[in-house]
Parts: C-alpha cells; structure tokens; sequence
C-alpha cells in the first residue's frame, strides 16, 4: 500500500497500485435529497470520465439538511474497493468532503485506486475573507468562489460588505446606505443557501465605528461633526469615524444587525472595530463630555465601552460578535472573538485575554506573497515559531525590494503576559480589493488559496516539492472545471497588450510585493523610512486594472521551472535561456514593460556567461544585483534562483 500525494492533502490515506474502474459516481441505496444533490455536484466536476458508473454507497447517521455551524462533525471514511466507493460519516458535512475527495483522487489520477482514507480538518475554522466594498463583487462570482471553496473543503466566507469606499448591503430602514452597486436580501439569501449545500458558513461584516465615509456620506448625521461628508473612491486612511454615543446611530446599529440577522442565520457577526482614528472624537465637545462623566481616560476606553454595546446589540439578536485585532486595545466583551491580523503576537494577547481566535496572519493573499510563504503559518503554531518566519523575510532575498517596510511592522508585536484561556478556532485568508477586480479574482485568489486551504485542513508542513504541489493544486481546480488560474492570467495578459510570442518571456516577472503597488513610490519610501505620511497614493476605485502587472500571477510558475533548469544546468538550460533571449531581444514590448524585459535579458545574459565560462562569480553578482530592483511594478522572478546559483559552492 502507498501514500498517495495530493493537493489539497487527505488524512490517513493508503492505497494500492490497483485500480478501480473510473467513472461517474452513482448513489446505491436509499439516500436523503441532500446526498443526491452532493453526488451530483460531484459528478459535475468529474471531467473526462467515461460513461461508465461507480457505485457509491453512504453510511451517514444524520442525513438531516441544517444550516453548517461551528464545531460540526466533519470527518469522514473513504474506501474505494472493487465493489465501488463506501462512505461513513456522522453527518452530511463529512459525506460532502469525501465527495470532494473522489473528485480530487478521480481527476489527479485519472482513475479511482482501491484504499482507504480516514479524514477530519485539524480546525474547525477555514475561512476566506472577501472585499466587496471597495470593488464590487457580483453574486455569480460569489457561487463561482463557493463552488471552489468546496472542493478545498474551505468552510467560511466572510463578506466585508461595509468600508470607506462602498456599503454592499440594501437595508430596508437605511436605503440610503446602499452603493450603486450592493447586494439585495434576495441576492444574499441566495448565497446563503447555495453556501449551505456546500457546507459553507457566510458571516457577514459591517465595519464600524472606523472605515465609515460610505455610512456618513448618506448619514452625516450619525458622525461626530454632523456636517456632509462626500463620497470617497481614495484607499488609505481615512478620518471619517462614527459617533458611538449617539442615540441614532445606537438604534440604527441595532436595526441594521436585525436585519443582517434575517438574512445570515450564521451565529457570528463581524463589525470589524480596525483602524480607528480618534481626530474626530477629540475635537468633539459632546464626546469629551461624555468621556469625562463616564470616567473614560482615552478614546480606546470609548470604543472599548462601544464594543461592549455593539456585543449586547447583536446577543439580542441571537449574534455572537467578531471584531480585528485593535479591539484588544481597552478591552473586548468576553464573548468577543477576535480576529488576529496584526502579526503572532496578536494572536497570542487574544488568547491570553480569554479570547477565542481566528487568525488572519500570515494569510493576507493581496500582498501578492508565494504560496509557500502562506503555507508555512500554522494557525496555532507557537508563537516563537511564527516570529522566526516573520522575520525571516526581511533576508529573503524575493522581499529585498520592500524589507524595510517588512520591518515597519514589526511595531505591531506587543507580546503577551501569560498564556490565556481562548482558543484558536482555525484561519482565515483574507483578500483585500483595492487591486482586486473580479475579473482579476482567478488569478489573485486561487493561484495560491488551495495550499492556505490545505494548511487550515491538515495543518501539516508542506511536502519537498512545493513547485509541483503548487501545480497540482491548479490543476485540481481547472480539472473540475471551476477555476483555470494559469489560462485566466494569460488570457488577461494578451487582452493587456502582450503579444502571444512574448508570454514566456512575461510569465517570468512578478508585480512587486507587500503594499508596495497599492502605497506609490513616495509612500512606500516614506512608510520604509519609518513614517506614515500623508502621501497620494496611485489607486482609486475608479482605477482601471487593466495592465499587465495586473494579470500576472502573484508567483510566477515558469520561474519555479526555470529554478529547476538552473539545478540540472547542461545544454537544456543554454536552450531555454537562448529561447528567451530572442524573445526579450524584440522591440515590440509595451512601454511598461520595456524596463523589466531588459532586467531579465541582462539575468539571463548573465547564466549564458556563467555557464559557458565567460564570466566570473564577483561580475555576475554585480549584475543579478543591477537587475534584481523593481522596474516600476515588476520585479524578475527569476532573479532569486539565480543568485542561489551563483551563491552556491
């Protein structure tokens, strides 16, 4: 019997060198509506197989359909013999995750071997965080996402419906809150149940008292200064903050969480509670007075007294709140969990203030990270050990480009006094939108969100070979016909202006890293040297994404097999350098592109001298070094191997 390796992993799985016969799968004996609506998912996203059949028997104690909630039983036992498939689980969540096994193995294999897989996810929060509010996201795009968040066996989509920018949610009391674009409560309702046939959990956010321009551009009044506040299409920190005292806006808190509560039956509510900024509340006469009555010294005692009330609002509501990490700051309800975003240490005052956590960490997918870097956290892994991989960026050598700003943030680490009571309910990907289209969505999201979903399953390192997991993860999600990452980036680069002969060319650069896009040059300079300043930033909603450094992959695959080349060296290498050399010789490139091309001529120039013997070690570092920087909003992905391979004895 042998292990067989998959992307996403399986538990406990040994399998033989038979094989079963391939095929559509079919229900043998009496099953609920629920299972047969699962086995025929599962047959939709078998692709290529033949018209044959594989019987499929199920042994599910409860075949009851309700709502998914937190701490479900979600194992399974899968056994795959000539007689056909056997599954056992408790219940229908585990069922649906061996459906998306036998997917996983049918289209990986192209067959079904006989074994055997005992399964369960290490935690029971597996999440992913999506931005509507500063670039809207149609509800077709949302069921695509589900569809995908099934097979990886993710288990939470949480929707920032509410920030600066935008507010996604039609409210019946407050239709002036709405943006042009919103979600209505039939649209959600929707969602909500078509999440729910995948075991999905959808829990939505409002972000309050902070990112608020969108609430006060139709409510001033709700805002400590009363005044009209106009719209905002700008990204980065904004003033705007709420009035927390105010009896209007308490009430409507309190009717806005009602009417999310009768479309979300989810027991959670996010309202968010980051990146709050006090100007507004210390200029106020009203609140200082208020402050001064109340005995609260400083305005993280206002918001703390706020959240206190924002967690009886929603407990009458039937709603457990969540909020990020800032509301630490002066103290959260106990009931609150906390949503660590802020780097390990803000997982581990969370829990040791009694605090339950999902951790976000590690995770933020818009910073545009390789998927190995993501995979490394583990959601409770000691928080010594996630030190060491946050700081282990600042000397690898793909973050060289923006290691000062890495070390900005390392103002964050507050440790904490003692371990505490809270637990750590899983993870959470989070993907921000200011670059984030939804055309854009394949390519940001699921180039590397497999791998962050296997972490939160198995909770296992990665195995030898990334590069190829990494494939396989891909491959996984295009066999079932829900997402081709790699085909959607070049279809959006030739759409971008690059020609087709120039691709391989192209697929070998990277947009820069961190928030280095989204801050501008003199932003970044200025958050590298240590400050936050004032500065413009290049983005807006009203920004097109529409060039290339939009439609590469955040982690260039041909530059993961260029490193490969580099390892076995010899004539392939030579070829594939010549190869791309003719293509970077050409003029023809967009303007942009002009600057990045000529790096990467002049790396691959240089491998050419290296390996035939016409240029020393201390030359080639000295021009990997020249090309290595950014050109705009690219780098040269393969720029690090190569170094390696200079470096190496």
């Amino acid at each position: 019997m042998n292990q067989l390796s998959l992307a996403p992993r399986v538990g406990r799985a040994q399998f033989s060198t038979e094989r079963a016969q391939a095929g559509l799968l079919q229900r043998q004996g009496p099953v609920s509506a629920p299972l047969t609506s699962m086995l025929d998912r599962a047959n939709g996203w078998l692709k290529g197989q033949s018209k044959a059949t594989v019987p499929v028997r199920f042994e599910v104690d409860d075949q009851g359909e309700t709502p998914p909630a937190l701490h479900d039983d979600e194992s399974y036992r899968l056994t795959v013999s000539n007689d056909g498939v056997r599954i056992s689980a408790p219940r229908l969540a585990g069922a649906r995750h061996a459906l998306a096994t036998l997917v996983q193995i049918s289209n990986h294999c192209g067959h079904l071997p006989l074994g055997h897989i005992e399964d369960a996810p290490s935690f029971p929060w597996r999440g992913l965080m999506l931005d509507p509010a500063r670039r809207f996201l149609s509800l077709d795009a949302l069921l695509v996402t589900l569809d995908a968040m099934a097979l990886c066996k993710l288990n939470v989509l949480h929707l920032h419906l509410t920030d600066d920018q935008g507010f996604r949610f039609q409210s019946r009391a407050y239709p002036k809150l709405a943006s042009a674009e919103s979600y209505s409560r039939r649209e959600l309702r929707t969602l909500v149940t078509v999440a729910a046939e995948r075991g999905i959990r959808v829990i939505p956010e409002l972000d309050v008292p902070g990112h608020a321009t969108s609430w006060l551009s139709a409510h001033p009044e709700w805002g400590p200064r009363r005044s009209p506040v106009p719209p905002s299409s700008r990204f980065g920190p904004h003033e705007a903050v709420l009035n927390p005292i105010d009896p209007a806006f308490q009430d409507a808190i309190d009717t806005l969480v009602g009417e999310l509560a009768d479309v979300f039956p989810d027991r959670f509510i996010h309202l968010g509670g980051d990146e709050v900024n006090p100007a507004w509340w210390n200029e106020s006469s009203e609140i200082a007075a208020y402050m001064a009555h109340h005995d609260l010294g400083s305005p993280a005692a206002l918001q703390a007294q706020f959240r206190a009330l924002l967690a009886a609002t929603a407990a009458r509501h039937g709603k457990r709140i969540i909020g990020w990490d800032e509301a630490l700051d002066g103290g959260a309800p106990a009931t609150m969990v906390v949503q660590s975003w802020r780097g390990a240490t803000a997982r581990g005052r969370a829990l040791a203030a009694g605090h339950d956590c999902v951790v976000s960490s590690g995770y933020y997918l818009d910073l545009l990270y390789p998927a190995d870097v993501h995979h490394a956290y583990g959601p409770d892994a000691p928080e010594e050990e996630l030190l060491v991989l946050e700081d282990a960026l600042l000397v690898d050598p793909r973050f060289n480009h923006v290691a000062a700003g890495l070390k900005w943030t390392q103002g964050w680490r507050q440790p904490a006094p003692s371990p505490g009571a809270g637990k750590v309910l899983g993870g959470e990907a989070c993907l921000w939108s200011e670059l984030v289209s939804e055309e854009l969505l394949p390519v940001r999201l699921w180039s590397r969100m497999p791998l962050v979903a296997d972490r939160f399953w198995s909770n296992q390192p990665a195995p030898d070979d990334f590069g190829g997991w990494l494939e396989a993860s891909l491959n996984h999600l295009a066999a079932a016909g829900i997402v081709d990452v790699p085909h959607a980036s070049r279809t959006l680069l030739r759409r971008f202006g690059v020609k087709e002969r120039q691709l391989p060319a192209v697929a070998l650069l990277e947009p820069i890293k961190w928030y280095g896009r989204l801050l501008g040059q003199a932003a970044l300079e200025a958050r590298m040297g240590g400050q936050e300043m004032p500065q413009s930033r290049p983005y807006g909603t009203d920004s097109p994404l529409d060039r290339p450094v939009d439609a590469l992959l955040p982690e260039s695959l041909a530059a993961r097999r260029f490193g490969e080349l580099l390892a076995e060296g010899g004539a392939p290498l030579l070829d594939e350098c010549t190869r791309l050399l003719d293509i970077c010789a050409a003029e023809d490139f967009i303007p942009e592109l002009m600057p990045p091309i000529a790096n990467l001529r002049l790396i691959l120039q240089t491998v050419v001298d290296v390996a035939t013997g016409r240029l020393g070690q201390a030359e080639a570092l000295q021009r990997i070094a020249k090309a290595s920087g950014p050109s705009g909003e690219y780098i040269v992905a393969i720029a690090p191997p190569v170094l390696a391979w200079l470096e190496a004895p």
